[in-house]
């Protein structure tokens, strides 16, 4: 089942993401819809817990089940928050 919903999003961030959806040859909510599963259903079935180790949030890491840092995910998640921060 499919659900519409309306974003504010920045104008920068939709023309690279509409620039991408054009280039794979797809449109707009399907790239969107895709780059979202892909973040936040892993392929391995495994998502890796958020901990945060200060109340500021900068010091945001995301850890596997066995409590090692997943920095790839921690890169996305500091990415989230800059963006987050541009208001």
């Amino acid at each position: 089942m499919k659900s519409q919903i309306a974003l504010r999003l920045e104008t920068d961030i939709v023309e690279l993401a509409r620039r991408e959806a054009e280039r794979q040859n797809r449109s707009l909510a399907n790239f969107v819809e895709s780059v979202l599963a892909d973040a936040l259903m892993p392929a391995d079935g495994t998502l890796p817990v958020v901990s945060l180790v200060d109340s500021e949030i900068d010091g945001i890491e995301a850890i596997h089940d066995d409590g090692s840092v997943d920095f790839e995910e921690t890169a996305r998640l500091r990415q989230v928050i800059a963006l987050s921060r541009r208001r």
